[in-house]
């Protein structure tokens, strides 16, 4: 699956960490003839074909639909897109609110605002997903609100079966952001497919590394039909998509074209890895798991359980620190970077995009979020790429065992 080269080394009777966690997982090497192909061919556009057999794009599309059991995909250039014209193709209107999770990524928020609509951030727990309660009671405060977007954020996929009724109940939509949970399941039905609109990313840290692009998934027509003419498919370009829904016909030239369409070489290198996706999230859960145990030694380390029916795909690993103040935290992270693990707290640093206070283009001065603040400012984010083995994640995490029971030894740390 990957290109490994040693990754401890032996100094002095102690094993080191030496792996970098910012290089991107692989790209398989069957992606890289034909990305020379379709740039020896110069048709580097998804339309330049006669028709969809001709197009990786196109292909991409079948096949990722057929990975997730939908009637439609279609590939476009970043998640932030497909959130973007999927709310847009949903009906949403100009100053609408949109009920989202405090806790994700700034694109999100960002998505909304591009499209005209206004965020409304719902509280996260400590195990970084959804407060439901919260949910529930910002939908009886806003009783005209009409569409959530659902942040599977880090992979956390939240209790689905009760998020479902709940939109049900109250004529919401459904819109889950699974940029993170490509191959993650709840109950067996993959996370992206709960929802009206599933939308995915195959940004370089995602498990579909193509650098950029992204992909919206509907089981509705209609939706589908105004998706696929505003992502840039203008005259008769949409017949040379696999799905050609006849309501296509109903919106040719009634919605703007915002060309955020992918491109054949994308498309070639995020192609072939539909057929890896579940061999990868084996060895994520592994991996996850494995070091998920190790962390749980240290009393000040607590990783939450996962949600009931869940099966993650997690390339990245969270957990909260208990009984340090902030000094402490920073002593912690700046000795584990010393040891080659750079471990980050999400509400730590004055600019992470993941800190709802730092949106400053939206007006959250006054946001009462607590429950996400205090787990913000105690959260850690460790990634674990593919290439990571049983060795690496037993030395990784006794490091961090040993550096935070080190520091708590000397008195640094003290309970809060």
């Amino acid at each position: 699956m990957t290109e490994t080269a040693p990754r401890l080394v032996i100094d002095g009777g102690e094993r080191t960490f030496t792996a970098d966690l910012t290089v991107p997982d692989p790209v398989p090497t069957s992606a890289l003839q034909r990305v020379e192909d379709i740039i020896k061919s110069a048709r580097m556009f998804r339309y330049s074909g006669t028709d969809a057999e001709e197009s990786e794009t196109a292909l991409l599309e079948k096949e990722f639909a057929e990975y997730l059991g939908v009637k439609y995909a279609l590939a476009v250039s970043s998640c932030s897109s497909a959130i973007f014209i999927g709310l847009l193709a949903a009906g949403i209107e100009r100053g609408e609110k949109v009920l989202m999770p405090a806790f994700t990524f700034t694109a999100v928020p960002s998505s909304i605002v591009h499209a005209g609509a206004v965020p409304l951030l719902v509280e996260c727990d400590d195990n970084y997903v959804v407060n439901l309660d919260d949910l529930e009671q910002k939908i009886a405060a806003n009783p005209d609100v009409r569409f959530f977007l659902l942040s599977h954020m880090r992979g956390h996929v939240a209790d689905m079966g009760r998020i479902v009724e709940i939109c049900k109940a109250n004529n919401i939509l459904l819109i889950e952001d699974a940029a993170h949970a490509l191959g993650s399941t709840w109950k067996d039905q993959p996370a992206g497919t709960f929802a009206d609109i599933g939308c995915f990313s195959f940004q370089s840290t995602k498990m579909i590394n193509a650098g950029e692009g992204g992909m919206l998934t509907t089981n509705d027509e209609d939706i589908y039909a105004k998706a696929v003419i505003m992502s840039g498919a203008y005259e008769k370009q949409w017949t040379k998509h696999f799905a050609r829904p006849l309501r296509i016909l109903d919106y040719l030239n009634k919605y703007p074209a915002y060309n955020v369409r992918m491109n054949e070489v994308t498309a070639a290198i995020a192609r072939p890895q539909i057929n890896i996706i579940d061999r990868k999230g084996e060895k994520f859960r592994a991996n996850y798991f494995r070091l998920a145990n190790i962390l749980k030694r240290s009393k000040h380390i607590d990783v939450p359980d996962r949600i009931d029916h869940e099966n993650p795909v997690p390339n990245s690993i969270q957990f909260n620190l208990r009984g340090l103040r902030g000094d402490h935290i920073r002593t912690i992270l700046d000795a584990l970077k010393q040891e080659g693990i750079g471990i980050k707290v999400f509400g730590m640093s004055e600019d992470n995009a993941r800190c709802f206070w730092n949106w400053r283009y939206l007006d959250v001065e006054d946001e009462d979020l607590p429950i996400t603040e205090k787990m913000l400012k105690t959260a850690c984010d460790l990634r674990l790429p593919v290439f990571l083995e049983t060795d690496d994640i037993d030395t990784m995490g006794a490091l961090i065992v040993r550096v935070i029971d080190r520091i708590q030894n000397t008195g640094l740390a003290t309970p809060a």
